[in-house]
Parts: structure tokens; sequence; C-alpha cells
């Protein structure tokens, strides 16, 4: 007589549906208080970021021996250093320039049109185009527009004081959140490390190896490559301002700082500062040597970010390709705009990361090996 077979204990759920589970459950919790939250999203998403960016020359504060407050109040100090000499030096400085610019663009654009009216009559002639910018127009118009472009200090604080009587609680709201801004920087600086700690202890055991060694990739990429990029972006900016003065244009300080600022905007950048600086050296100068001068500044400095700067402080951080780059940049402006441009770099390559370890997950699995 036969043995009856054994009964077969009903399989368990495996664990992968468990935390699907809980990470649907994550997500709709975040979700919820993310939506409910949503006027302080931005104040807490930017405090957060500039927490993790301050929190590397903390640690290496600390690392030598001084305390995190210490270390966090050094920092603060020598960033509100910057913004303050921005805001006195720079700020005037610019407001000046543009009003000595709004009262020469005149002559600037009558001798452009005397320059260049000949040689554009011409071009029109000969493709039999109409080109729909009048320089002569352009330098009736011109002045007014750019004299708007000056800040008028007492005009700004009286405008702000009547949006202040008459915008009521909204504004106020506003104000105290970009006051509440470096307050939270402060606390989610001073307690950064207890706070990835947490976060990190969230992930379920079987997961936190290798959540851990993904953030660790991600972050190291992300650091190293915004660290950087910020500092190539101050070198250029010199470089640029410097080239710029020694070249004669107006608001050479200015275009060079912003020269560098744009650095951060891959490919687009570049072509808006040395646009703007050699319509400035044309429009001052004319046709002569100066052009060259500021041809020769952005030529050289482009050079030596590409040779030198890069390669040295920037490296291959990212791990992208350069094509790679360019569709993310043209999926995050088209998506997002100017922001997306800006974050379509650092989000594509934490993807990447996230992307080879799925890519090494595959091949090491059944379906995959046969």
């Amino acid at each position: 007589m036969n043995a009856p077979l054994p009964m077969r204990r009903p399989e368990r759920p495996g664990w992968s549906w468990s935390v699907l589970a809980w990470a649907v459950v994550g997500v709709v919790l975040v979700g919820a208080t993310l939506w409910v939250s949503r006027s302080v999203v931005s104040i807490c998403f930017a405090s957060a970021v500039f927490a993790w960016l301050l929190d590397r020359p903390v640690s290496a504060i600390q690392a030598r021996g001084a305390s995190r407050d210490f270390g966090i109040v050094l920092v603060s100090m020598a960033l509100f250093a910057t913004v303050i000499g921005f805001a006195f030096w720079v700020v005037p400085d610019a407001a000046r320039q543009i009003a000595h610019l709004a009262e020469n663009l005149k002559p600037y654009l009558d001798r452009a049109a005397t320059e260049f009216g000949p040689f554009v009559a011409r071009l029109e002639a000969r493709f039999g185009i109409d080109l729909p910018v009048d320089i002569g127009e352009l330098g009736a118009l011109a002045p007014e527009y750019l004299k708007k472009l000056t800040p008028d200090v007492r005009e700004h604080i009286q405008n702000w004081l009547t949006s202040a009587a008459s915008g009521g609680l909204s504004l106020l709201l506003a104000v105290l959140s970009l006051c509440l801004l470096p307050l939270f920087t402060f606390f989610l600086l001073r307690d950064w490390p207890a706070l990835v700690a947490f976060v990190g202890r969230l992930v379920p055991l079987r997961a936190q190896a290798t959540t851990h060694r993904l953030a660790a990739e991600i972050d190291g990429r992300l650091a190293g490559w915004v660290r950087g990029q910020l500092t190539v972006a101050v070198v250029l900016g010199v470089l640029y301002s410097l080239g710029f003065t020694l070249s004669g244009i107006d608001l050479s300080v200015t275009v060079g700082l912003l020269g560098g600022a744009l650095f951060l905007l891959p490919y687009i950048g570049p072509l808006i500062t040395g646009a703007l600086a050699v319509s400035l050296a044309l429009l001052k100068f004319g046709g002569d040597w100066h052009v060259g001068a500021v041809a020769a500044t952005l030529i050289v400095a482009q050079a030596l970010e590409g040779a030198v700067l890069t390669p040295l402080l920037v490296g291959d951080r990212v791990g992208l390709h350069p094509m790679v780059v360019m569709l993310a940049i043209l999926v995050g402006g088209n998506v997002f705009g100017i922001v997306g441009i800006i974050v379509a770099v650092p989000v594509t390559a934490a993807l990447a990361v996230v992307g080879a370890w799925a890519l090494d997950v595959w091949r090491a699995s059944r379906t995959y090996r046969g």
C-alpha cells in the first residue's frame, strides 16, 4: 500500500512583497505629508541641499579636533562674508555700470549703425531678406529700457513697504519662510550625521548593505561633481572679469561673474557669455582690437577650463558620456525649464548608479543565466 503523500505547506509570501507593500505605504505617507505641507516644502528642500553642501567642510573642520558647532559657525561666517561682499561690491558696481551704459548706449548704437549699416544692407540685398532689427530704432528705445534695469534702492524699499501693507498675511509668510531658511539649514547641518544614520536604519535589514553602498556612491559622485563645478565656476568668473576689464568693455566684472555662474549650465552658459561680451565690445568700440581681446579672453578661458580646470577639479566624477549629458539637459529643460537644465546632470548621475546596480542584479539572475 502506497504511503500517503506528505501535505505541502503553503508557501510563505516572499520578503520582496513585504518590502514592496511597506514601500507603497511609505510613498503614500510621504506624498500626503508633502501635499499638506507643500507651502514649506521648498524651504525645507533648499535647507537640506545647503546642509548637504556644507556638511563636508564642517566635517573636515570637525575632523581636526574642533566641535561641530564651531565648524558650523566658522563656515557660516565665511559664507555670510562672501554674500555681504558680493552685495556691497558687485551689486553697486553693476548698478553704476548699467547707468553708465544707459547714458552712452545711443552713441554706441549710432556708431554701430554707421559701421554695420552698409553691411546689413548688402546682406539683405544679396539674400533678399529683411532683417527685423533696426539699429537706429534700438538707439532710440534701448536707453529707456536699460535704465529700468538700474536698481533704485529707495524705490524698491517703498514698493516693498507698499506691498507689505497691502499683501497682508501672504507676504508675511513669504518673508518668514525666507528668514527660516538659514535657521533650518543650521539645525539640519548640526544634526546631519545623526539624520543620515536614522534614515539609513529605516531601510530593511536585508537591503541595508546594498542601499548604503549605492547611497555612498551617489553621494560621492554628486559631492565631487558639485564641489568641482563650483570651483571651476569661481575660477572662470575671475578669469572672465580680469580679461573683460583689460578689454575695456562695460559691465566687465558683472558679465565676468555672470559667465562664471552660467558655466553651471553646460554647453549653454559659455555661448550666452560669449554673445553678451562680444556684443558689448562691438557696441562700445566697433570692430577693432577690443573685440579680439574679448574673443581671446573667451578662447583662453574655455581652453583652460577644458584642458586643465575640469580634468583636475571635476574629472569624470559623474561617469556619463557627453551625449548622455546633452540628452539629459534637453529632457530636463523641456520638462522643468531652467531648473531642469541645472539638475539634469546630477539626477542622471544618480540614476546611472542605480541603473548599473540593477543591471548587475539582472545579469546575476537565473532568468539571464538560463
